[in-house]
């Protein structure tokens, strides 16, 4: 289960070479999309995490946390909200964690005995990581966090879209069939889906056949579905003909929003850009090698049709 917090976590972060160093964490991708990052607990500990910028409270582990000698969670908790609504979590002090050349120290954490994405049991909030620019570069494997504005690249065609904060989180302007809806940026999710009002609004038309094929593959308890749209639109740039899956988690009922058009957008598509969050000036901007429509189809279902 994907987390978000309801309390906004502030974090001390030191850098071990000079202020105006450049922070600069790699990562790799994971057979299942998502995005994943070599992290070091406590100074000794190896782990794997994500860098979740719908997230806003840290989370660890149960096995790593062992492992790295945290101490047993206080009776202190944590109300955490993810997809199937709200779970209380213990809360743990971890002394430190380390990522490229990025070191936080002494921070609070969620404590999760239970695995909450395969592979992925670590999450370091967006609200850790200070600076203007928070730049995930899919090309190189690495995310870059500094002020000033966004790098610019004569290589790429860069497209800025406005930003929202809601709660804690970001959310980016979109359109789907012209029709205005506001996208959780979500780099701890590996696809991208709409709320029912998105659909509807913009007149996605039902695709029975993907929505059958995706129920067999969640086992039809999740109430989803799949819905065709002719164009999805993130500032200047064109997904055509995408076949979104369509839900309505609780999260988006809990950020007040089941009565407006809204989505995940995650690294189905994030991952096919630069994406530099403008924190400062409040703007997403996407960057694509070439000029034109994305060459994509049905990439939150994961079901081509090529």
């Amino acid at each position: 289960m994907r987390t978000w917090a309801l309390a906004m976590l502030v974090l001390t972060v030191t850098l071990p070479a000079a202020a105006t160093e450049r922070q600069v964490i790699p990562f790799g991708m994971a057979p299942s999309g998502h995005m994943v990052v070599p992290l070091r607990i406590n100074d000794a500990t190896p782990a794997i995490g994500v860098i979740d910028t719908a997230a806003t409270y840290a989370m660890i582990d149960g096995a790593t946390a062992s492992a790295a000698g945290v101490p047993p969670p206080a009776e202190l908790s944590i109300n955490v909200l993810g997809l199937e609504g709200l779970q209380a979590f213990p809360v743990v002090h971890v002394d430190s964690l380390s990522a490229g050349n990025t070191r936080i120290d002494a921070f609070p954490a969620a404590l999760s005995r239970r695995i909450a994405v395969a592979g992925i049991h670590n999450i370091v909030p967006l609200t850790a990581l200070e600076g203007d620019v928070v730049d995930f570069d899919f090309d190189e494997s690495r995310v870059l966090i500094y002020n000033g504005r966004p790098d610019t690249s004569t290589e790429l065609y860069s497209s800025r879209m406005k930003m929202h904060f809601r709660q804690g989180l970001w959310f980016a302007e979109v359109k789907l069939n012209g029709i205005k809806g506001l996208a959780l940026i979500d780099t701890g999710s590996s696809i991208s889906y709409v709320n029912s009002r998105f659909a509807d609004a913009a007149g996605a038309k039902p695709n029975d056949e993907k929505t059958q094929t995706i129920r067999g593959i969640t086992g039809g308890n999740v109430a989803i579905r799949v819905a065709t749209a002719r164009k999805f639109t993130l500032g200047q740039h064109r997904v055509t003909g995408p076949d979104l899956i369509v839900a309505d988690p609780a999260l988006f009922s809990h950020l007040g929003m089941d009565d407006e058009p809204a989505m995940v957008l995650g690294l189905d598509y994030l991952s096919i850009f630069r994406v530099q969050l403008d924190r400062r000036r409040g703007y997403l901007v996407l960057g694509l090698r070439g000029v034109g429509g994305v060459k994509l189809n049905a990439s939150g279902t994961h079901i081509r049709s090529d």
